[in-house]
């Protein structure tokens, strides 16, 4: 092939190129159109199907993200910040005696973290009863800043002792 034959070539090559590009976003007219000079009817139809085709699985997609975007509750959507978050704190007065984590209510979805303060110089002791509390193989063991959150219904499920005395541990919760 001449180097005339190869630009003309190319020149074709991107004249069908636009043609295809423009009926993508208007599948209406590569309905009613007819094929343009230059291609047979087999290929402008397959061409055709082909555009509607694209145009059918992009609206399935339009539809799968919609539904997606309303699962996930509105587009462009993030978990809503609390309104409050409870806090309560418990220091242990006394080494090896079990303190109450003050009441407080947990919403729901929410858990209840409870942290060893970063001050502490040894183990807080966490257990769901006062007794269990001052016993260290019945207890969990928080070192010092370490956390654990809990799926309760309320903070005075639990009770915490010291190693030392004048240690404890802070809480907090995220309230709707």
């Amino acid at each position: 092939m001449s180097n005339g034959g190869k630009g003309t070539a190319v020149l074709a090559g991107a004249g069908i190129g636009a043609i295809l590009t423009y009926l993508l976003a208007h599948p209406s007219v590569a309905q009613a159109a007819t094929a343009p000079e230059g291609v047979d009817a087999e290929t402008w139809d397959a061409l055709t199907a082909i555009i509607l085709a694209i145009q059918e699985q992009n609206a399935r997609l339009e539809l799968t993200l919609s539904q997606v975007v309303t699962i996930m509750g509105g587009e462009g959507s993030a978990l809503l910040n609390p309104s409050t978050f409870t806090t309560p704190n418990v220091i242990c007065p006394v080494a090896g005696q079990a303190y109450p984590i003050p009441s407080k209510i947990i919403p729901y979805d929410k858990e209840f973290v409870v942290k060893a303060l970063s001050t502490n110089a040894g183990l807080i002791y966490l257990a769901n009863n006062e007794v269990d509390a001052a016993i260290l193989t019945a207890s969990y063991p928080l070192l010092p800043n370490e956390a654990v959150g809990l799926g309760t219904a309320t903070s005075n499920d639990y009770w915490i002792s010291a190693q030392f005395a004048g240690e404890g541990a802070s809480c907090i919760v995220e309230q709707k």
